[in-house]
């Protein structure tokens, strides 16, 4: 068993230094395109809906404008517009217009909520790549410290790419569950506003 810890301990200390740090620059990469990604998506692609708008749109149902209400709907930067602007073009062909408005309402958020799991994952296996990089770290400077007083270099290395990747982790960790936490919010938000504004379209073409 001795000896399998010793090979094991040899395999790490063998392993590239800038390894871990690399992954996690990767990740902190792919973080980022995707918070600037969906931050556009969700901010500036959907804005809040107008109310007065909405009733508008609802009155145009109201009185079987349809026509107008799907000119209406279009060009608008709101999912529940482009989630209206499907159930009138499709009600003719779905009976169920209830479970049309539904699977409307669905594509919408899915359209949101794209990519989104990946900053949640991300604050999850960053800190778990900075403890990877903390562990092969530490286990190079003992394996160093134990073999002789000259591998003080490899030492000083070991320390090192521990302390590197934990700090690596958690600077990609934190913000990434900022914005994560945040779109989830505003995804929501938005997804309230869909379901009533579809609602109130839907009882007036039913």
């Amino acid at each position: 068993m001795q000896n399998f810890n010793t090979y094991l301990a040899q395999g790490i200390g063998s392993l590239p230094s800038s390894l871990v740090s690399a992954i996690l620059i990767l990740v902190s990469i792919l973080a980022l395109t995707v918070a600037l990604e969906r931050g556009y998506i969700l901010f500036r692609a959907n804005v809040p809906l107008n109310q007065e708008e909405a009733r508008q749109l609802v009155a145009l149902i109201a009185a079987k404008k349809l026509d107008e209400a799907r000119e209406f709907c279009r060009g608008k930067l709101h999912p529940g517009y482009r989630a209206v602007l499907r159930i009138l073009e499709g009600k003719d062909l779905h009976p169920d217009l209830i479970g049309f408005a539904r699977e409307a309402i669905l594509e919408e958020q899915t359209s949101l909520e794209r990519f989104t799991p990946f900053l949640g994952t991300a604050t999850t296996l960053a800190p778990m790549l900075g403890l990877l990089g903390t562990v092969t770290g530490m286990i190079k400077a003992f394996s160093a410290f134990a073999q002789a007083a000259q591998r003080s270099q490899q030492l000083t290395i070991g320390i090192h790419e521990a302390l590197i990747t934990t700090t690596l982790g958690l600077m990609i960790a934190i913000p990434s569950l900022l914005f994560y936490n945040y779109y989830v919010k505003r995804t929501n938000q938005l997804m309230d506003e869909c379901e009533v504004l579809v609602e109130r379209a839907v009882k007036e073409l039913t």
